[in-house]
């Protein structure tokens, strides 16, 4: 600001000068960063047979159409074969894993291991949740209770 200032001036430099280094990509790359790196990236496991990986995600703000607004896309990573499951788009936790049941695991049983983009929150739900239709009785460590506590679950 100060070396655009020392030559010219108008009305609104600060803020035109600031909304264009805002917008700047060489400033946005070599901004420094306040974060910690994130550290390194770890490959997910390669799979050796049908729908024991699979990756979960959801395609959201669709148009309404008899009552769903969203998918739920659930696709193997071995086969790359996938489900799309119509779904609204607040679909609670409870009626994801139904889904996930009826939809998936009854073709092809329970995977190893599930990939999302959903929070630490949606997983832990979904796993109290899928424990509960399992009838697996869940006791939870005292790290869980601190956690649950400090995220409101």
């Amino acid at each position: 600001m100060e070396l655009v200032t020392r030559n010219y001036w108008w009305p609104g430099v600060t803020k035109e000068v600031g909304r264009y280094v805002d917008g700047y990509d060489a400033c946005q790359r070599y901004k420094n960063r306040s974060e910690a790196p994130a550290g390194k990236l770890m490959p997910n496991a390669i799979p050796e047979k049908p729908w024991s990986y699979i990756l979960a995600d959801f395609i959201t703000k669709l148009p309404l159409a008899q009552g769903y607004n969203a998918i739920l896309v659930v696709c193997d990573r071995f086969s790359k074969m996938a489900h799309f499951i119509a779904t609204a788009e607040r679909t609670l936790v409870e009626g994801l894993i139904r889904l996930f049941w009826d939809q998936v695991w009854k073709f092809h049983r329970l995977p190893e291991s599930i990939v999302s983009d959903k929070g630490v929150q949606f997983a832990a739900g979904m796993i109290k949740e899928l424990n509960n239709l399992l009838g697996i009785q869940t006791k939870l460590s005292m790290a869980y209770h601190c956690y649950e506590h400090q995220v409101g679950l």
